[in-house]
């Protein structure tokens, strides 16, 4: 140990000091003469100052605890005991060191979020680097602020599974969407299916991310969404049937047309529109029925161009679906131009995944509700 005797005589006497105000200033100094050479000590060196500043540590005040987490956070040569014990502190205390001690490992990262409150994961998500472990776990036990730091926290590895409950809450908390859509790392599939639901200051960032995408990763995507919807079925209430009934008669007679969906809209025949549209997109009820209720204009443009509806078709739906009455002009051509905004490939490419749903939907042996 660097200068044994003097540090040595220096940790015995923080070890008897009676009175707390000596103690508080013998364990400052302490820690000031291991910080000023943390490298050359041996574990066994290192061990015996953290386990001497960690029992002391233990018996001062908060503030004096928090003084020692945020000196000892940034030094990579820090007692890894000691650490832990301030990782599993008061978040005061556990804050500095678990945004920023590199002597955490994986394990002890984990051991924390399983075991401490919102405020301690909240200060993990934080960290320039968060495993794909740690995140799984952040994901499984934390609120929506842990997300949201998680989300923009560009060094955190997530996985699929992390991922997909975090679209699945995104639903719910449109402050999760901007966010979680402008992850480099968010799936295709994740991304086509957030499309059916977020809010409308998102959908222009995900088009552009849909723009750009390569057609390999539409490919693996779409792979990897068949997968996932291979287990989920449509829900389809009494009214739905009737609806599908409805349609499926208009169909056998020839009468289902872009013409009588529009008039089916502007009876108030809601679910049988709703079930006629599905039926000409070929797409399931329930994708259907979000891109409707939800009023997504974007996503009722690329389900009206993928289809080869007409223009005038998607002009009359959308007018319908979004009834504002206090909409301008201005307001009413941004909507009525959509359709020749968003390129034909962007639209046919969003509606094969869309229709993977369709097919889970259809599959022999689906009981699970989407």
């Amino acid at each position: 140990m660097a200068d044994s005797p003097n540090h040595l005589h220096r940790l015995l006497e923080l070890a008897k000091e009676p009175s707390s105000d000596k103690r508080r200033e013998l364990l400052r100094d302490v820690t000031d003469l291991f910080l000023e050479n943390a490298t050359s000590y041996n574990e066994s060196e290192r061990g015996h100052f953290g386990a001497i500043i960690g029992k002391v540590a233990q018996e001062m005040e908060v503030a004096v605890r928090q003084h020692l987490a945020e000196q000892l956070s940034a030094e990579g040569a820090a007692p890894a005991d000691l650490i832990r014990q301030l990782a599993h502190d008061d978040i005061n205390v556990a804050r500095p060191v678990l945004m920023h001690s590199s002597v955490l490992n994986e394990a002890d990262l984990i051991s924390v979020a399983q075991s401490r409150g919102q405020d301690h994961l909240a200060s993990i998500a934080q960290r320039p680097a968060v495993p794909s472990a740690v995140s799984d776990v952040l994901v499984d036990r934390g609120d929506d602020r842990v997300l949201l730091n998680l989300m923009a926290n560009q060094g955190a590895v997530i996985s699929r599974t992390a991922m997909e409950v975090i679209v699945n809450r995104s639903e719910k908390n449109e402050a999760l969407q901007g966010p979680l859509v402008r992850r480099p790392d968010l799936p295709v599939d994740l991304l086509q299916d957030m499309f059916l639901f977020v809010q409308k200051s998102v959908r222009e960032q995900a088009l552009q991310k849909l723009k750009g995408v390569a057609p390999d990763a539409v490919e693996r995507a779409l792979s990897a969404a068949k997968t996932r919807f291979s287990k989920t079925v449509s829900e389809i209430s009494s009214a739905d049937a009737k609806a599908e009934a409805f349609i499926a008669d208009k169909h056998r007679k020839r009468e289902l047309n872009e013409g009588a969906l529009v008039q089916m809209l502007r009876s108030g025949m809601l679910a049988e529109f709703i079930a006629g549209l599905a039926k000409l997109s070929e797409l399931d009820t329930k994708t259907a029925r979000r891109v409707v209720l939800n009023r997504n204009v974007e996503a009722l443009a690329i389900l009206c161009k993928a289809s080869r509806f007409d223009r005038a078709t998607f002009s009359a739906i959308a007018l319908l679906v979004d009834a504002t009455p206090a909409r301008s002009v201005s307001q009413t051509y941004e909507i009525l131009s959509l359709y020749d905004k968003i390129p034909i490939e962007v639209c046919q490419r969003t509606m094969r995944f869309w229709k993977v749903r369709s097919q889970a939907a259809v599959a022999p042996g689906n009981t699970n509700v989407a």
